[in-house]
């Protein structure tokens, strides 16, 4: 009989497991590596767990295939991806569902809720929620709202036991603005790149070192 994992776990990474509920504030630049750590923090660990994607930098598809480059299993029933790219379009066949734009969080929530309970109901026993990044839905809405959407996906994240994994580069968002939307996160972790050295650092997670990490994006 299987046994269901009572935390989520980042296997290759310098990353602790954590409690299901948690939600994580990953940052970083966009060309420092950060895409490629948020999918990789989102590989599920079996069959069960779910995956949902909501990505306004790169459409469905690419990441998609970019997931399943680093070892992610594609399956329709537990994985998914919220489409808020101009270039959106719905896909029932890969559970693509296109919004159109980041400025639209009240059609990316909608969708976000339906596909979570779609996740839940063809019998995903955890989701895994990854958000890249945030920077577009500031950008292209007012800070305010982005808030009060980071909140209530965070809660739901939170309530569901699932977990939350949520890019942002500083550099495009005001200090206050960051500060406002970390609050919805239990944890963060941050990424520098120099040259061709990558590390990570965590803040808020037990049992982890608050120290700079090295990791392998690659492997």
């Amino acid at each position: 009989m299987s046994v269901q994992r009572t935390r989520y776990t980042f296997d290759g990474l310098p990353l602790a497991d954590v409690d299901r509920g948690t939600n994580i504030l990953v940052a970083g630049p966009a060309l420092g590596g950060i895409r490629t750590l948020v999918l990789r923090m989102m590989l599920r660990e079996h069959d069960r767990e779910g995956a949902i994607f909501i990505t306004a930098d790169t459409d469905g598809p690419a990441t998609l295939d970019a997931y399943e480059r680093l070892g992610g299993s594609l399956d329709a029933t537990r994985v998914g991806v919220i489409d808020c790219t101009e270039e959106s379009v719905d896909d029932a066949d890969h559970n693509v569902c296109a919004v159109g734009s980041p400025s639209d969080l009240t059609g990316v929530g909608i969708e976000f809720f339906s596909l979570y309970e779609s996740l839940h109901a063809n019998g995903a026993t955890g989701v895994r929620t990854g958000v890249y990044t945030l920077s577009p839905f500031v950008l292209y809405a007012s800070p305010k709202p982005v808030y009060r959407f980071v909140h209530t996906m965070a809660g739901r994240i939170r309530a569901a036991d699932g977990l939350g994994v949520c890019a942002i580069d500083p550099d495009t968002v005001e200090d206050q603005t960051l500060s406002s939307l970390s609050q919805a996160f239990d944890a963060r972790v941050d990424l520098r790149r120099e040259g061709d050295d990558i590390a990570v650092r965590t803040r808020g997670l037990a049992d982890q070192s608050d120290g700079w990490q090295p990791v392998d994006l690659d492997g």
